[in-house]
Order: structure tokens, then sequence, then C-alpha cells
């Protein structure tokens, strides 16, 4: 998601993301919340580590929705996102504790956090280079050895539900491909909490840094990270994602704490059991072609929707970096169950056929953003405060994804930009975005540093004070109509200074 979403004023891209992971359809907390009937006998309340737009929520209202139509409208599930916090990275960690302690019924958070919480039972999922494709992780998660792993939760007083998967998790850079042993020497990278993660990312020569999602934005604007640990359908949108470099899945882990559970009666209990199974299979049962192509689907999505790109390791890089990382199945294997886990994971990988090499059109694999041309200018050329209103008609003459029905209900949105000097700064929300521009020739480049993707557009002003961008492309389709989908109104000076 990119952090434009995190703006009040600004539409993002996020809200107009053309949906680069196929069938998710992210619903607010309140759409979940009011599904089905008026009257509930029991309301139980979930929280779910992160917002509405992550790729895994919908299926955290998918559950709910299936709990109350399995208890005919008697129970209720109220999905609260971001319970651990807005932003913070250590969300899981925190909503893992609010449930243990009573504060939520039931959690939604990462599997890999649970090593910060007091039981190493899900190590085995985040032993690199291991689980690499779909089949084999949708496998993983309908087996004896996920009964296992939930089982062990019950040392941190919590009761396991279901493990639900994920995405595959990838490195992302901004500045250089990570794709070898050399590439991460001194990198410093974005990883999410989880102790198992700091060893590999140690192993590989990277320094792990545990930061939120728009301090980690603004610090590889400014190069004080090196990249991220993500998914490819959801990396920041001008990354360069290393395809085939997969260290680990995300595995969601649904849980209730264990005196709720107790004290539901043997239906209400039941109920849940069979939502969380209906959940699995809603997010597991695919074919096993399919699923072995998906990451491949994913890459040349992520290449058709955003100026990002992808890199391919080679074959010798790849072995280096598995070398690397045999420090981490040293530690592992000191736990003897983490140990048979990863056995009888290796013993699933073994029956299942390898994925097919990623295929991207050439195009994917070189720089995206075509370099300005045309003499450096003056940015006091462009000092003044902007206004600029996005209706519904401008959204429906854009077309998509601004012109979708899921965001009809948000227009008009007002928007206001202070320019000076080489330096912006949005006046019209909070928090607000600050950011710098340079002018080359007939062309403005944005640099926002709350998230780190430079916006370029061709600009052109009139005798009535309006501007005109058109987007430099490739760029986010959300993003090209935040930014250029109607004229900025120039309505005086510089009405602040910026800091």
């Amino acid at each position: 998601m990119t952090t434009l979403a995190r703006t009040v004023a600004l539409l993002s891209a996020a809200i107009l993301a053309a949906g680069v992971a196929a069938g998710c359809s992210p619903r607010s907390p309140e759409s979940a919340d009011k599904a089905g009937g008026t009257h509930h006998d029991l309301v139980l309340r979930l929280g779910a580590a992160y917002d509405a737009s992550e790729p895994d929520a919908p299926f955290a209202t998918y559950f709910a929705n299936q709990v109350e139509r399995l208890s005919r409208g008697t129970v209720r599930v109220d999905v609260v996102f971001d319970a651990g916090g807005a932003d913070d990275p250590f969300a899981e960690i925190h909503v893992a504790r609010l449930v243990r302690d009573g504060h939520f019924d039931l959690g939604w958070i990462g599997a890999r956090a649970w090593d910060e919480v007091g039981t190493n039972s899900f190590e085995a999922l985040q032993a690199p280079f291991l689980i690499t494709s779909y089949p084999l992780l949708e496998r993983v998660v309908k087996s004896r050895v996920a009964a296992q792993m939930l089982a062990g939760l019950a040392t941190v007083h919590v009761r396991g539900l279901a493990l639900i998967p994920g995405l595959l998790r990838h490195p992302a850079s901004e500045q250089r491909p990570l794709v070898s042993l050399r590439d991460f020497a001194g990198a410093r990278i974005r990883v999410q909490p989880s102790r198992v993660s700091d060893v590999l990312f140690r192993a590989l020569g990277a320094v792990p840094v545990h930061v939120e999602a728009e301090d980690a934005a603004a610090s590889i604007a400014f190069e004080r990270l090196a990249g991220h640990e993500t998914s490819i359908a959801d990396p920041p949108i001008s990354s360069i994602v290393s395809a085939n470099v997969t260290f680990f899945p995300k595995v969601i882990t649904l849980f209730a704490n264990e005196r709720a559970f107790s004290r539901l009666s043997p239906e209400q209990r039941a109920v849940l059991e069979a939502a969380a199974r209906r959940t699995l299979a809603h997010t597991a049962d695919f074919p096993v072609r399919q699923a072995l192509a998906y990451e491949g689907v994913l890459a040349r999505r992520y290449c058709r929707h955003t100026p990002g790109r992808i890199a391919l390791a080679d074959e010798q890089q790849l072995r280096g970096l598995v070398r690397g990382a045999r420090p981490v199945y040293a530690q592992l294997d000191r736990d003897p169950r983490t140990r048979r886990f990863i056995d009888q994971i290796r013993r699933i990988k073994a029956s299942l056929p390898a994925p097919p090499p990623i295929s991207v059109p050439a195009a994917c694999l070189q720089p995206r953003q075509p370099p300005l041309v045309g003499a450096l200018r003056s940015p006091s050329l462009l000092n003044g405060t902007y206004h600029w209103r996005l209706t519904k008609a401008a959204a429906l003459a854009f077309g998509p994804p601004a012109s979708d029905s899921v965001n009809q209900t948000r227009f008009p949105i007002f928007n206001a930009v202070v320019l000076r000097d080489g330096r912006a700064m949005t006046i019209d929300g909070n928090p607000r975005l600050y950011g710098s521009y340079a002018i080359r020739g007939d062309h403005v480049t944005f640099l926002w540093a709350a998230f780190g993707y430079p916006l370029s557009f061709r600009f052109t002003s009139d005798p009535n004070g309006m501007l005109h961008l058109k987007a430099v492309r490739p760029m986010d389709r959300g993003d090209e109509f935040v930014w250029s989908g109607v004229p900025w109104r120039r309505v005086g000076p510089p009405v602040v200074t910026i800091p």
C-alpha cells in the first residue's frame, strides 16, 4: 500500500488501486460489522493487526461473515482493524498480547510474531527458502503440521483456530536489485519483527530494521534504508522486487483468548471452528497449476500497474543466498519440535512439482522511469499556494480506478499544497505531507518524504493561474488521478514557511 493511503485530504493510490492481489476486495470494519441480522446473542471482538486495505483483510471479514451465517445471526464477530496501533511496527505483537490478556476475544496476526511473544511453535514457517510456492504453503496449512503448530499456542494461553495462507515474501529495493549476498552486505532492510527474520537478514549480511510504514518510506527516500521484506502484491509502488528470491511466506494465525473460548457454549465453539475451516478452504483451495504460477501473475501485474520493476536472481546468486542462510537452520535445528516440523515440510515439498520460472516482459526488468531532459530551472518558477478539487465527474472522466464504484462515495475531495523554492507541503490534512520538487525543462518532479516515490509531470500554466499537469508514465493510475486528474488553481503566493 502506498503511504498516500495515510493522508486525510488526498485520495490514495491504495484507495484507487487496480487490485494487484487477485480476488481481494478490501472492506471497511464497519461493513463487516453490520453484516447480517439486527440482533445477536453474542458479539465477539476480533483484533486484526493490519488495516482494512491489506491483501489479507478480506479474509478476516470473510471469517466474520461465516460466523454470523453459521450461527444464524446469534453470534457476530466485530472486526477491529489496526487493533495494535496504526503503522506500529510491533502491531502483531501488541495484538497477540491484547488477545492473551482478554482485551479482544479473537486475534488475527502473522505467525512470524509469536517467537516474540513466548512460543517458537511457528518458526519452521520462517525457515528461509523452504516454503517457496503456494501449493506447498496451502498443503502445509491444511496438514497435521499446522494443527501441531496451533496446539503450541496453549503455552501462551490462547486457542489456535486456523493458519491462513498469505503471500510469499521477497526483497524489494529502490536503488539496486537485492539478488546476491553482495547486495545484502551492510544493507539496512525493513523487516517485520520476528526473531527468525532478524537472524536471517543478519546471516545474509544485512541490518534488520523495525520501523512503521511511513518512517520506512521516508527513510528509503533519503537513502537511510535500502529496502523492504514484502510481497509482490504490496511493495512500495516504485520498487525493484526480486521476484524469485523467496524468503518465506506470510501465514496468518486466527486464534482466540483461552478464557473467552472456554466460556462459549459447545455450539458456539463449533461455529467458530467451522468458520475458521471455511476461511481456510476459501483461501487455500486452488488448483496446483494455477497456484504454482501465481507469483509470475503477481509480478506481471505489478509491472503493468506501477512504475516499479522486477529483478531475477540467477542460479549462482540463489545458491549463494541459500548458503548464507545456513546459520539460521543451525539455530532452528536446536529445537527438536521445530526440526521435526521442518522435516515434515520438506517431505511435503518433495511430493509437489517445482514452480515454473517467473517470466515477465523484458521491459519489466529495466528501469521504468525515462530520464528527464532539459535544463535545470529555478524551482521558484512554481512558487505559490495551489488548490484543486477532485469530483465524481472528474473521476468518471478519468476512468478506472478513479471511476470504480467503491470510490464514488469519497468525492468531492479538496486538496491544497504550498510550493516554495523547491520545497512542498500539503496544508489541507493532518498529518501534512512534506517533500521537495525540481524543475527540468517542462517537467516537474515531486518527491514526498512520506513515501519516497518520485512523481514526474509535464506542466504548463495559463494566464488564469491554472497549473496543468500531465503524468510521465509509467505511474500508478491512482496517483496519476490524485495529482493530475484536474488542474491546480494558483490562489496566491506561498502562505506558510515550509520547515
